[in-house]
This record gives structure tokens, sequence and C-alpha cells, in this order.
């Protein structure tokens, strides 16, 4: 399972999960409280916006280097490929609508459209990814997490509760652990 796609895989949610931990040790004031913040104002303060751009395009970047070293031997690698590429792209479109967001409508509505579109991405490829190591240890419970996080943006969406930044983290990790084992499965198989 620790093949060179594994590895990669790894350190693009890694990347993802210490530097943004990393944001919220500096500022954590913006999503610890009751009316959470999302992700995104790391990007636009001074203190947070190198560890929060440092989480989103190495995240990117160690996406994309997964998709270099997964041969495409079958409709589930290629799959697995495509599924890479559109979250390293993904992760860049947030990342580069973050500046200036909060500055201009129409950078916001960009910004908005970005973080929705990964939102609705990562329970969809989360699903695949599902089906593809349902047999191993606790895939259903960490599709759960992932589902979970889903239910809560939706709930933030509606403003019926502001949690964005628990629903990022709940879909953001279950995504995460869903997507590293199924390239590890997929790249050993």
């Amino acid at each position: 399972m620790r093949t060179r796609p594994y590895r990669f895989a790894l350190y693009s949610q890694l990347s993802l999960l210490v530097f943004l931990g990393v944001c919220v040790v500096l500022h954590p004031g913006l999503v610890l409280k009751w009316n959470e913040a999302g992700l995104s104002n790391y990007g636009i303060h001074i203190t947070t916006a190198i560890p929060y751009t440092l989480a989103f395009a190495l995240s990117s970047a160690f996406a994309v280097q997964a998709v270099r070293v997964t041969v495409a031997r079958n409709r589930a690698t290629r799959v697995l490929r495509v599924v890479l590429y559109a979250y390293a792209l993904l992760c860049l479109f947030v990342l580069a609508s973050t500046y200036g967001y909060s500055r201009t409508p129409p950078l916001h509505h960009v910004h908005v459209v970005a973080g929705i579109t990964l939102m609705l991405f990562e329970p969809v490829a989360s699903l695949w990814c599902y089906l593809q190591v349902r047999t191993t240890r606790h895939a259903a419970w960490w599709l759960g997490v992932e589902a979970a996080g889903f239910a809560l943006a939706v709930i933030d969406y509606e403003v019926v509760l502001h949690v964005l930044f628990l629903a990022q983290l709940f879909t953001g990790v279950g995504f995460g652990v869903l997507m590293v084992r199924t390239v590890g499965r997929l790249s050993s198989s």
C-alpha cells in the first residue's frame, strides 16, 4: 500500500491538514467561535496567508504528482486520475479566488462558486472512493464523516447555524482519508 502514488496522496492531505492547522493555531478566533467563519478567511489575513497558501498549493501539487505516478491500467485507475486532477484544480481555484474575495462583490461570488464546487465535488468523489475501498477497515465510517460534513454545509448554507468550519473540516477529512486509501488500493493492485 505504500506505493509512490499513495505517498503523494498522503502528502497532499497531510500538507493541507498541517498548514491549515497552523492557521488555526495562529488565529483561532476566526473559526473557533459560535458564528464560525470559513477557512478562506485565513487567506486574507497577513499572519495566516502564507500557511493558507502552502496548504492549498502543496495539496494540489502533491495530488498532481500522485496522478503522474499512477499508471492508468484499468478503468478505476483512469477515474482515479481524473478525481485527483479535478481535486488539484479545485484546490487551486479556491486558493486563487481567496485573495481579494472580501473586497469586491464579483470576486466574492467567484470564491463562493469555487468553495461550493469543492464542497459538492468531495461527497461525489468520496462516494466513488468508498466504492473502491468499501471492504477496508473503517471505510464506511469515513464516508459517514464526509456525509456529516456535507449535511453541516447544507445547514450552514441555509443559514440555520453558522458551522462552515466544521463542515469544511468534516468533508475535507472524510474525503482525504478515503482518497488516500483509494490511491493506495488502486495503485498497489
